[in-house]
């Protein structure tokens, strides 16, 4: 990155998060960066390690649940052991020594000083591929800051004072809250390093069209469309009714039935926004209409076009507590889905059918929808099952499914498979509200 130059408003917003993490990389004594932004630059700190992840094995980011820092700690040990062996066989192949194993865990050490352990011992044998390790923090669920921060001290307190390569273990969180973790930067003097970047991302769209060069009926759709999207933070109904007018008076011209759907789809999100739900309705109605013609045309995207729309209808029902309808709607979306093999949508569409069923008062329906966003999770890579919404499908039919019902071996069957013997340890607690240590520990 030291000789690349950035060409376009992207570029540049990336090239200047690159330049503040080596502001982090460059003092000496720190080891934890605690890295905040707004909503609109969270995306950018995303893309800018997942791209330092994928150029490098040294960068690893973990989404894994925090409830307590040893069993936290035991997850990543686990995480980095499984990244280890799922890239052996092609180590091996390329002519790599790829026979590290796994160190044997020594007496009395804790769950957190084994992690540590583990990340050393890869810098010894792998001191080409490991020079040192990134750990980026990003707990998809985060029950108690203050545990958090607690686990982060001792870490800190591990690295520094451990036999543990301090000097190349570094930490990273980055988050849009604001002044977390105030404790522990004033118990680790000059250990944690601060940021507070402002890449003002939501000016990108505006940017990148002024530098454009794009003129004729693309173009003047793309500044459209910028406009568009910037109705949804304001409420100025007859503005995207104007905007939206003219950017499909350019879109049914030209036949591009993808970019009409997209405009009735920023519509109806922001007409559900301002609760006019009539208005939303039509938008998204709109949107199936011209996704089922792009279909039609052989578009590539015609499916999730078809899906997208699908679930803006539905969520306009669903708000209305309309649950049936919803229902129904959220009944079509697997056929479109499951033809492009896009188990993620699916299973996230038979989760509201689930939902709005049993709210509907059809149990039987709700339950079988439950089993095929099962079926859709046992379809999906492995890597992605935890991070779905097949968690919340799989807590709710157990749930509802007990001991003496007819498909509960099916049922114990389907989670063995996709979770492991251990299955029930992880579907008896609710992804959305897990609960404290001390009953996690019962």
């Amino acid at each position: 990155m030291d000789n690349w130059q950035p060409s376009n408003p992207v570029e540049r917003r990336f090239m200047q998060a690159h330049e503040d993490c080596l502001t982090f990389a460059e003092q000496p004594d720190a080891r934890l960066l605690y890295w905040q932004a707004n909503e609109d630059d969270l995306y950018l700190l995303n893309t800018y390690f997942q791209v330092q992840q994928e150029n490098g094995c040294c960068t690893m980011q973990f989404y894994e649940d925090f409830t307590s820092g040893e069993k936290y700690a035991a997850q990543l040990s686990q995480h980095i052991i499984y990244f280890y062996d799922q890239r052996r066989d092609g180590s091996l192949a390329q002519g790599i020594e790829a026979n590290w194993s796994v160190p044997e865990k020594a007496k009395g050490i804790t769950e957190t000083q084994y992690l540590l352990q583990i990340c050393h011992s890869l810098m010894a044998y792998h001191p080409d591929i490991f020079p040192g390790f990134m750990l980026i923090f990003s707990p998809s669920n985060l029950k108690s800051l203050a545990k958090m921060e607690s686990w982060l001290g001792t870490l800190i307190s591990e690295i520094v004072s451990g036999n543990w390569a301090s000097d190349r273990i570094r930490l990273v969180i980055y988050t849009a809250e604001e002044a977390l973790f105030s404790k522990l930067a004033d118990e680790h003097t000059g250990r944690v390093h601060s940021i507070t970047g402002k890449y003002f991302c939501e000016n990108v769209p505006r940017e990148m069209i002024a530098e454009s060069n794009e003129r004729g009926d693309s173009g003047k759709f793309r500044r459209l469309f910028v406009e568009l999207t910037e109705t949804l933070k304001n409420n100025d109904p007859q503005r995207l009714e104007s905007l939206s007018q003219s950017a499909l008076a350019i879109t049914n011209k030209a036949g591009w039935f993808d970019q009409s759907v997209v405009v009735h789809l920023i519509a109806g999100a922001a007409y559900l926004k301002w609760q006019d739900k009539k208005n939303s309705l039509h938008a998204y109605e709109q949107s199936l209409q011209a996704a089922e013609q792009a279909k039609a045309a052989q578009h590539p995207a015609g499916n999730k076009l078809i899906v997208n729309a699908l679930f803006g209808i539905s969520s306009v029902y669903l708000f209305d507590k309309e649950y049936q309808m919803a229902a129904e709607y959220y009944d079509r979306i697997p056929t479109y889905s499951l033809e492009d093999q896009d188990y993620i949508l699916t299973v996230e569409a038979d989760r509201m059918r689930a939902e709005c069923w049993e709210k509907a008062r059809h149990s039987a329906t709700a339950i079988e929808a439950a089993f095929d966003g099962v079926d859709a999770g046992l379809c999906m890579e492995v890597d992605w099952r935890k991070q779905s919404s097949l968690p919340l499908v799989t807590h709710w039919l157990y749930q509802r499914i007990s001991s003496i019902d007819v498909r509960h071996a099916e049922m114990v069957e389907k989670f063995a498979e996709l979770y492991g013997d251990d299955w029930e340890d992880f579907v008896r607690i609710d992804p959305l509200n897990p609960p404290q240590e001390e009953e996690i520990n019962v």
